[in-house]
């Protein structure tokens, strides 16, 4: 190959290579920069190694390498999983605009008078949890209560333990808004973990300043200690016991 050729060649290679990172570059937007221009705070949540940004009307949770998040009650996607890099999240052009898109709506259903699902928590509020869970007889759920600073959402995540070869799962995540005295309560499904012996941990966090409270328990039977005919070995003879 000529050295002419060869110089053509490694021209078009740099060309590539420094479009590629242009348009990388073009497509990395900070979180944090994202939050403050859609009027979002931020709050890192790191026992669950996620970000949640909240705001009247909305609350969104992400987490790095994680194409799927939460808004409000419901799971989206994104093109692009956001990334960690230097004490921030890097999101795509996609969920940036997105979530500008998210605020923009939950301003205006605020400034129209609807009533938000969820009001923006107090930046002072601090102070310990307090927790409570207990299985929910007769049903695959856990009944969990307790007591929180007063206006400050809380965020019930559930935590499942399987086996101890298998990662820790998420099962589910729930935000709660305590009464005007700190008190919340609610009655959240297991599902879709229904393997006896699961230790399930339930982790109470809110914003930052709020210390968070965390239980464990461990899956039964719905009905536990409770016979009925169905449960009961089939027996063709009268020989079985």
């Amino acid at each position: 190959m000529s050295k002419s050729i060869m110089a053509i060649v490694l021209a078009v290679m740099l060309a590539l290579v420094v479009g590629s990172n242009a348009r990388a570059q073009a497509t990395d937007n900070s979180l944090s920069a994202v939050a403050g221009h859609s009027g979002y705070n931020m709050q890192w949540l790191l026992p669950e190694r996620s970000v949640r940004l909240y705001r009247p009307g909305v609350v969104i949770v992400v987490r790095p390498g994680a194409t799927m998040y939460y808004v409000n009650n419901r799971v989206e996607f994104t093109d692009a999983a956001p990334r960690y890099v230097n004490g921030d999240l890097v999101v795509s052009s996609a969920l940036a605009a997105r979530l500008a898109r998210l605020a923009a709506i939950a301003s205006a259903s605020t400034e129209s008078g609807m009533q938000p699902r969820f009001a923006s928590p107090p930046m002072t509020a601090g102070g310990p949890i307090t927790l409570s869970v207990r299985p929910q007889p007769g049903f695959d759920a856990l009944a969990v209560s307790g007591r929180a600073p007063s206006g400050a959402p809380v965020t019930i995540t559930l935590l499942a333990t399987i086996s101890s070869d298998l990662p820790t799962v998420v099962l589910s995540r729930h935000d709660v808004q305590p009464d005007s005295s700190g008190q919340f309560q609610a009655i959240i499904p297991t599902a879709s973990d229904y393997l006896r012996g699961t230790i399930i941990r339930v982790l109470a966090t809110s914003v930052a300043g709020t210390t968070p409270a965390s239980a464990t328990v461990t899956l039964d039977a719905p009905n536990a200690g409770v016979t009925v005919p169905f449960d009961k070995p089939y027996c063709p003879n009268t020989l079985c016991p």
